[in-house]
């Protein structure tokens, strides 16, 4: 299942490969995962070893504060109405966790990339943001929710 992930204000698309490698864009690399502590990871990509740590609901790469962001995965549907193209777009959880906080409301407005709600797993805050500008049809959850991958989270139509 691909995911697109925001790092350092550069896109990557990540593809976990069946035999437990990552795909990252055109690369393909085999991580090994090593818990040091409770809260601190050595994490080895080929001739790359680096640590990463989580503390205080924070992730740090090597000591600095990182920022990660997790796009929805979407399915995009487009039909045609009296010659205009309508795009309808359900965002789904891009991974595992519990609804945070919902940031927008049906029959709103919304621009690309506006923050539509908030995500949390593992301790971390995950923002996801609108794929498309358009109009919220549908909120399929609520604040608390505890969602699977690739659940349904809300419809957008522009």
């Amino acid at each position: 299942m691909q995911k697109k992930v925001k790092f350092r204000g550069r896109d990557y698309i990540i593809t976990p490969l069946n035999d437990g490698k990552l795909k990252v864009d055109d690369h393909i690399y085999s991580p090994i995962v090593i818990q040091e502590t409770e809260s601190l990871f050595r994490v080895t990509f080929d001739d790359c070893q680096f640590n990463l740590e989580y503390k205080e609901g924070k992730l740090y790469l090597e000591g600095e504060e990182i920022d990660i962001e997790i796009k929805p995965y979407l399915k995009t549907v487009e039909t045609s109405i009296e010659s205009q193209q309508v795009k309808k777009v359900i965002v789904r959880a891009p991974i595992p966790g519990k609804i945070f906080q919902i940031l927008v409301k049906e029959q709103e407005f919304v621009e690309k990339e506006q923050l539509i709600l908030i995500l949390e797993a593992m301790k971390m805050k995950n923002r996801l943001l609108s794929p498309i500008k358009g109009k919220v049809i549908r909120i399929y959850i609520k604040v608390g929710d505890n969602v699977g991958q690739d659940q349904q989270l809300l419809k957008i139509e522009n």
